[in-house]
């Protein structure tokens, strides 16, 4: 590709400017010059490696510490991208002796994150989130916006691949939140978290809210012209597509990845997407042009020095050759995969795999390798989720290996199908011969028995029928109603009048809380203690509401309180019954008390005066959301509701959708803060009487 003629004119004029100076170089013009460089880089990954390497030459030991610093900064994250791995551990080792040299704690931190995200790009998750720890309190004290966001978004990253899922969103969220703060790279820096978000949301499964942040993220990649965030995010979108059940937009997702990273010479991007399309056509069981693409992507990846793509392509060239009926030869590329996935830590990655490994051994007829594949992944899935202790929970999870042991009972069945049938057949001899010698006499009493049977099993299948139908709405540990109930109920809102509703039409309210230090109660009191928090929060809750309310269990530690025909006072009064009956009477776990608080975020729907059809109730919970983990941030123990707009609607909801604390600053909505009882051994941060502050 040829560049710009101004463009290269502006450059060499730049190099003979320094040449001319005897390679001085102000260091507001060496600093601005890196800035354009980086930029460059999102869409020119090579010209910009070209164009920092030319600049690198003309620094020396004379160089002002800042410029150096940034230089490599810049350099590491350019090489990284153009799968130069030997020169990025050389930069990260300069970068780290050059700070120590100038006693900078942020440069400290800079170079460690670096060096941890090639960790968990090589495979060496828990070395790299140990390196991430032992830095931690100095990362928390540093002013340096850049050194922090990439503190987060790598601990992000690393909590991620580990399964860490809860943990990873808070780290990616702080990320977010951090990158406001770094004016140059804000929405650069924005962007990122928001690519590192939707595969959090994706691991967990949340698809449609890893398609809201994809499509988000897509316009931001647009805006700063982003061709590397740009193809990563169409991978993204591929692979959420495909799990919705769009095959076709799925791999039209791939096709753009590739054809990005291709134009901007990015070796992962290209890997990625070549392995994912391979995926594409292992799942149609198109197995010849799955193995094409496979290796096409682990040549790639291994170009890119990405160890963990290189397992993964080597896994589905094993799933292919197994389709093709090589099944010794694939499953020794697919058992390399697990071991490295293993040694890596990478232990989702490993159960994902060994769950595919024994679909293809059913499909090839060896069901004793398939039995025993599923058992492994079983103890993975175990070791994953921690089975609870609880007996609601414990019930859950008997229904879970009930299910595991009958899939192996069947593949066992078609196993020994032959002997089966042979038994069954004796047995069935038998019994005609039984029969014929007492029809006569028995016949009466086996129509009775029979007639019996039926009553029987027919009662059991309608009380069978109200279990399913029971445990569809509810969850099993609480009790409460669930997400499915909760998403219906939105349904037919939507379908109904919904739509076209306002706030004076009698509003609906939404109230979501998240029970504060939830994992630490885990960490101390094992999941068992957190089961009875759970259960008991539940059970406050409940008793708190009026019967016309609907309290969900809305995921992990999260529920959801929907109260019809609830205005704003309304809502603030709820608030303050709620954190208060969590808070104020302590919670008996094993031979502990625990005060256990919670943190809220609420608004009316219709919100502020507007139609469904302009602020729906997605919109709504996700505002309510932003407005939770604003009290998450300033303290905990407190609720926060929106009011009203202050502003126009289409000047705030951009605004609002994105980052709530900027419309607050900008005084665009009116908030109400409640807050919750303050222990005597605690200090108050606010009125502790439930009390509204208008911001």
């Amino acid at each position: 590709m040829v560049r710009p003629l101004s463009f290269t004119l502006a450059a060499g004029i730049f190099l003979l400017l320094m040449v001319w100076h005897g390679g001085a170089i102000a260091e507001s013009d060496a600093i601005e010059r890196i800035d354009a460089i980086q930029r460059l880089s999102e869409k020119d990954n090579a010209q910009a490696l070209n164009q920092l390497v030319t600049l690198g030459q003309s620094l020396g030991s004379d160089t002002p510490y800042p410029i150096r610093r940034d230089y490599l900064s810049t350099l590491m994250d350019i090489q990284v991208d153009a799968a130069k791995m030997e020169a990025v551990e050389t930069s990260v080792t300069n970068l780290l002796k050059l700070a120590l040299a100038n006693n900078d704690n942020s440069g400290v931190v800079l170079a460690t994150a670096k060096s941890a995200h090639i960790m968990v790009l090589s495979g060496k998750t828990e070395a790299a989130l140990a390196q991430l720890l032992a830095v931690e309190a100095i990362a928390l004290q540093t002013a340096d916006a850049r050194a922090l966001w990439h503190f987060y978004s790598t601990l992000g990253s690393a909590q991620l691949t580990m399964g860490r899922f809860e943990v990873a969103l808070e780290s990616t969220l702080k990320s977010l939140q951090v990158a406001k703060d770094y004016p140059k790279q804000a929405r650069t820096l924005h962007l990122r978290s928001l690519n590192l978000l939707c595969k959090v949301y994706m691991a967990m499964t949340n698809w449609d809210k890893a398609l809201q942040v994809i499509e988000e993220g897509l316009v931001v990649a647009d805006e700063v012209g982003s061709r590397k965030l740009q193809g990563t995010l169409y991978l993204n979108q591929g692979a959420t597509l495909a799990n919705l059940g769009r095959p076709k937009a799925s791999v039209e997702a791939y096709e753009k990845a590739l054809r990005i990273g291709q134009d901007a010479g990015l070796i992962g991007l290209q890997g990625t997407a070549l392995n994912n399309i391979g995926d594409s056509y292992l799942i149609s069981k198109n197995y010849p042009k799955a193995e094409v693409f496979a290796r096409q992507a682990m040549v790639k990846f291994k170009e890119a020095g990405e160890m963990g793509g290189v397992a993964t392509a080597k896994s589905n060239v094993g799933f292919a050759l197994m389709g093709q009926g090589k099944t010794r030869d694939g499953a020794t590329e697919v058992r390399a995969a697990i071991q490295f996935s293993q040694e890596a830590g990478a232990t989702t990655d490993q159960e994902a795999i060994l769950g595919e490994l024994g679909r293809m051994y059913e499909q090839a007829g060896l069901y004793r390798e398939a039995v025993a594949t599923i058992r492994e992944q079983q103890a993975l899935t175990v070791q994953l989720f921690r089975a609870d202790r609880e007996k609601s929970v414990a019930t859950l999870q008997a229904q879970f290996d009930a299910v595991q042991r009958q899939k192996q009972l069947e593949l066992l069945a078609r196993e020994n199908s032959l002997k089966d049938a042979e038994i069954s057949n004796q047995r069935l001899q038998n019994t005609v011969t039984l029969l014929g010698a007492v029809v006569t006499v028995m016949g009466g009493i086996f129509v009775f028995f029979l007639y019996r049977r039926v009553r029987k099993s027919n009662r059991l299948l309608r009380e069978a029928n109200r279990q399913l139908e029971f445990h569809s709405v509810r969850d099993p540990m609480t009790g409460l109603f669930n997400r499915r109930s909760f998403l219906e109920l939105m349904g037919k809102r939507s379908a109904g009048s919904g739509k076209t509703r306002r706030e004076d039409d009698s509003p609906d309210g939404l109230m979501i809380l998240d029970i504060d230090h939830f994992k630490n109660i885990n960490d101390t009191m094992g999941h068992a203690g957190g089961d009875v928090v759970l259960v008991e929060v539940a059970k406050r809750l409940r008793s708190t509401v009026r019967d016309t309310d609907m309290v969900m269990r809305w995921g992990g530690e999260e529920f959801l309180i929907y109260s019809p025909k609830s205005n704003a006072e309304h809502l603030k009064s709820l608030a303050i019954r709620v954190l208060k009956v969590v808070a104020e009477t302590p919670i008996a776990v094993g031979e502990r008390d625990m005060t256990i608080t919670v943190t809220g975020g609420f608004l009316s729907l219709p919100f502020s005066g507007l139609s469904e059809t302009d602020c729906n109730w997605e919109k709504a919970m996700q505002i309510a959301d932003m407005a939770l983990y604003l009290g998450k941030v300033n303290g905990r123990n407190r609720a926060y509701g929106l009011n009203r707009l202050l502003a126009p609607f289409e000047q705030v909801m951009p605004v609002l959708e994105r980052d709530i604390s900027a419309a607050l600053k900008a005084g665009m909505v009116e908030l109400v803060e409640v807050m919750g009882p303050v222990s005597s051994q605690d200090e108050p941060t606010g009125s502790a009487n439930g009390e509204s502050i208008v911001v």
